[in-house]
């Protein structure tokens, strides 16, 4: 079965903060206000995403902030999304299952923390949604969506 997992970064895998210091391990500085933290079990869902298909990180954030995510965390996704391939809707960004997609896929599985930012998902996808990460070094929300993941 041909899999496609689309991985959002904010608030899933990493959290960006404007705090001196945040509990979580330090994933990089991404300029002189803002650093990023790598979520607990990050590594380890990534790794779980690599084995079970291809990846696509969808995010609402700037293309230069997800490119040095990815680098850092080796994510190798066969594409990026960012802000650009967004749709702005009613005041906020919104992310949306493409076609092309579905056609290729016999299952789509969306990680994201905010399922709200959705346009309607087809039947075929899986929405698993991690509790929001906000940089604490003892949040384990991706533990359950590893074992989610792992009966896929």
């Amino acid at each position: 079965m041909k899999q496609l997992i689309l991985l959002d970064l904010d608030h899933t895998i990493i959290y960006g903060s404007y705090a001196e210091k945040e509990s979580a391990p330090l994933l990089f500085q991404y300029n002189t206000y803002l650093k990023v933290y790598k979520r607990p079990l990050a590594e380890k869902l990534i790794a779980q995403c690599k084995v079970k298909g291809d990846i696509i990180i969808y995010t609402t954030a700037l293309r230069t902030y997800a490119n040095r995510i990815a680098k850092k965390l080796n994510i190798q996704p066969i594409e990026i999304l960012s802000r650009k391939q967004c749709l702005f809707k009613n005041g906020s960004w919104k992310k949306k299952v493409k076609d092309e997609w579905i056609n290729k896929y016999d299952k789509i599985i969306i990680i994201d923390d905010s399922p709200n930012v959705w346009q309607a998902t087809p039947s075929t996808t899986e929405m698993l949604i991690p509790t929001e990460f906000r940089g604490s070094e003892n949040d384990f929300g991706l533990e359950e969506i590893i074992t989610k993941l792992s009966r896929y």
